[in-house]
């Protein structure tokens, strides 16, 4: 299909708005890309001028700016050559589609007899030529990133520009608008021609809207880093705390750490989710955590038995440990919960409020378990560790009195456990991990993600 005849008004035109959206284009901080509302224009420049002149006119756009820019003539010559051929080729498929140069619904002379069937399909044709356009210039440049960067080209391409693409095709209808004005104001006479020119403000003012939203988003990124450094410490200073109040009794040396080894294994042969298993870790790890108190430091230390009297201080730790993990907001609820009631007793006889069933948290059922185990299969200054066979025929003692019964069923046949007990060494070290959420809305998804990024002409940088 021949192209419409050049028109220069047209041409100028373009080629201003085109070089006054250059300059004011977006940074993608994190892939090494910037963007802009250039190719909007672009699109609209190819559907008023045709391929040549559209192609033509985006590439020398491009070129006053990587010439304002200042950039080497390797990256502007990329730039300018990619823009060429993304354009040209986007509306050589256009073309070969069955596509006017300018659309017949958007020209105002002939629009209102254009039926509506062959105006979807001339939008239907504009699009499918945009995704043309953003496949071409994405793979183009993120290629280029990818290897500047030694990082795969199909996982950078994916990181930089699928979730932007349908944004990118929504934004390109905007380019028919643009034509629609364009040809409007282009039949007036004397000065109002010069309305078509005010439509570049309201896109400017977009993108630095857009800009905006995007510094706002690198602010939001900058405190998900500093919140994930404090979560650090507080990991690391609780386990510290952990290690410090087991160097007081040798014969505990690495407690906590079994037990949560245990809870885990438990946990996991339930079938709990990810979220669930994580918080029982952390319980687990922390569950003693209160014996770090002076008053626990005598009893830690005493190789006899403990008298009544300093039995019914031993059983406050539990609440003492709770206290102590409530000071951390991200434990507070149920990993606060289960290091309270991980002496509970399934029949109500346990402490330190003598819940009974299922009221008491699955967590601290788990750890309970998990806590006996240990208990029983390390060397203590009264008694050497008990063999395996023992130690399952104790748990199995306590069903229904000590146990939630189902839980001993499945820890007793759980093959994990049973590797567990016969080599505590193959545990590994844990550490309370942080939840694999953002600090600011609940789940990892950004502010990008939400707002319409209009980044589509990616240029190298």
């Amino acid at each position: 299909m021949a192209g419409p005849e050049l028109n220069l008004w047209a041409l100028g035109s373009l080629l201003l708005i085109g070089c006054l959206l250059e300059v004011s284009r977006t940074q993608n901080k994190s892939g090494g890309l910037t963007g802009s509302l250039v190719f909007v224009f672009h699109l609209a420049g190819g559907l008023i001028l045709g391929v040549f002149w559209g192609a033509l006119t985006s590439g020398v756009v491009k070129a006053i700016a990587q010439t304002i820019d200042r950039s080497s003539w390797i990256k502007a010559t990329f730039n300018v050559s990619e823009r060429i051929l993304s354009v040209g080729l986007t509306f050589l498929v256009y073309s070969a589609l069955g596509g006017s140069f300018p659309p017949s619904f958007v020209d105002p002379a002939i629009s209102r007899q254009i039926p509506f069937n062959v105006a979807l399909l001339e939008i239907g044709i504009f699009l499918i030529s945009a995704l043309v356009y953003f496949v071409t210039n994405s793979v183009a440049v993120n290629a280029v990133v990818a290897l500047a960067s030694e990082r795969p080209i199909l996982s950078t391409w994916r990181a930089n520009t699928v979730w932007v693409l349908g944004y990118d095709l929504a934004a390109s209808t905007l380019a028919l608008l643009v034509t629609w004005l364009f040809l409007l104001s282009n039949d007036s006479e004397g000065i109002t021609r010069l309305a078509f020119l005010g439509v570049v403000l309201p896109l400017i003012m977009a993108r630095h809207i857009y800009g905006k939203l995007n510094g706002l988003e690198e602010v939001y990124k900058e405190l998900d880093r500093a919140y994930e450094e404090l979560e650090q410490n507080v990991r690391e200073q609780l386990a510290m705390m952990v290690k410090a109040i087991e160097a007081r009794d040798p014969y505990t040396s690495g407690h906590s750490r079994r037990v949560c080894g245990l809870s885990s294994a438990i946990a996991r042969d339930l079938g709990l989710n990810p979220e669930e298993i994580e918080q029982i870790e952390n319980a687990a790890l922390l569950h003693d955590v209160g014996k770090i108190h002076e008053e626990f430091a005598p009893l830690l230390q005493k190789e006899g038995k403990l008298t009544d009297e300093e039995w019914t201080v031993m059983k406050t730790h539990s609440i003492r440990s709770a206290e102590l993990v409530s000071l951390f907001s991200r434990f507070q609820g149920y990993v606060v919960a289960c290091v309270r009631h991980h002496h509970e007793r399934w029949d109500g006889r346990g402490y330190p409020d003598e819940i009974s069933g299922e009221a008491i948290p699955l967590g601290a059922r788990i750890i309970a378990i998990a806590d006996t185990i240990d208990a029983m299969t390390t060397n203590r200054p009264y008694r050497n560790a008990l063999p395996l066979e023992v130690v399952l025929s104790e748990l199995n003692k306590g069903r229904n009195t000590q146990f939630d019964e189902t839980l001993v069923e499945l820890t007793v046949n759980s093959v994990t456990v049973r590797r567990l007990i016969a080599d505590p060494s193959s545990i590994p070290e844990y550490l309370p991990q942080s939840r694999s959420r953002s600090r600011h809305g609940g789940n990892s998804r950004s502010l990008r993600s939400a707002t319409p990024p209009f980044r589509a002409a990616g240029d190298v940088q």
